[in-house]
């Protein structure tokens, strides 16, 4: 047994060196050129097939609308009306509404006590803010003066730390998005996915079977990744430092309004954004420039399909970007 234990300690520490090695060997010496023109060969054809699944310029914003400070640490948006944001942000128990006409925020509604809330969705009159431990908080006639907060406990903790809320107008419930454990219970462990569950708003009840499970074995992150982050990210997933669920921990999430099978489904860590579709198949994966996205939180769409997604700040206030729909991906649905 000690022979084993001293072997494996040493097997891993050739793995370190051999990782440490091989990121100096980017850093310094970096690839020929035949090197990387022939692995860009290789993956060319699959990252231009996944694209035509995405009707965004993503690494050109139309617009950027910057946020006061109060918003640094954005976490949640949900695009409810016309021109109309209602932001959540993850230590302050208060609504924001930023009008997109106007570029500011236009009013603030608080509903509790602060706490780790991340995600927000309105519907009608209503508002619901998800708490990082699967907490629901229903905040009744939002906008007046005389609003009711009602708090609803559901069967997920701080081990699935929920991060993305969003209200699926299709089944009438609330979509949960899971950043780490995707399991409730000992007995269904769903190990190596990511979670979505549903909220039936009209029993007001949690469905303890995930209505989305997110595989990622099926595909592989690191193709739409750039150029050494292919070399490395490959590189240590044969090392097993890492794999690609762990690359992915689902922030936020929204279903597009015009393609109504497809849910996207956007993750800080990594900065990474999915498409899946309601068959649970991964239509593209897209790597988000991390000069334009300091941290992406919160997605939300426009009835016409315009997405919005907010970051937060470093250092002063986060932002929301805007990403007009590309008019033939419209015109051919």
């Amino acid at each position: 047994m000690f022979y084993a234990i001293i072997h494996s300690k040493i097997v891993n520490l050739g793995n370190i060196c051999l990782l440490v090695f091989f990121t100096i060997s980017i850093t310094i010496f970096g690839f020929t050129s035949n090197n990387i023109q022939k692995y860009n060969q290789k993956n060319t054809t699959e990252v231009t097939k996944k694209e035509n699944h995405f009707p965004y310029d993503i690494k050109n914003p139309n617009t950027v609308y910057q946020l006061p400070a109060h918003l640094e640490e954005i976490s949640g948006i949900s695009y409810y009306k016309k021109n109309k944001i209602a932001c959540i942000q993850d230590e302050k128990a208060n609504i924001y509404i930023f009008d997109t006409k106007k570029g500011k925020v236009k009013s603030k509604y608080d509903f509790g006590n602060d706490a780790d809330y991340e995600d927000i969705a309105i519907v009608e009159d209503n508002a619901f803010v998800l708490r990082s431990d699967g907490t629901i908080f229903k905040i009744k006639n939002f906008e007046t003066g005389q609003n009711k907060t009602t708090k609803i406990k559901t069967s997920l903790s701080k081990k699935n730390d929920t991060e993305g809320l969003f209200y699926d107008k299709s089944t009438n419930s609330l979509l949960i998005a899971c950043k780490e454990s995707p399991s409730i219970n000992t007995n269904k462990l769903y190990a190596g996915f990511k979670a979505i569950y549903k909220f039936d708003l009209k029993n007001n009840r949690l469905i303890e079977k995930p209505a989305y499970l997110i595989d990622l074995s099926k595909t592989n992150i690191s193709t739409d990744t750039g150029t050494i982050g292919k070399y490395f990210i490959e590189t240590a997933k044969k090392l097993k430092f890492t794999d690609d669920i762990s690359i992915f921990h689902p922030s936020g999430l929204a279903i597009h309004p015009i393609a109504k099978e497809n849910i996207y489904i956007i993750s800080s860590i990594g900065q990474l954004l999915i498409i899946m579709n309601k068959q649970e198949k991964i239509l593209s994966i897209i790597e988000l420039d991390k000069r334009i996205f300091n941290q992406p939180e919160g997605i939300s769409f426009s009835e016409n399909g315009d997405m919005f997604i907010s970051n937060e700040g470093k250092n002063g206030g986060g932002n929301i970007l805007k990403f007009k729909i590309i008019t033939d991906f419209h015109n051919n649905k």
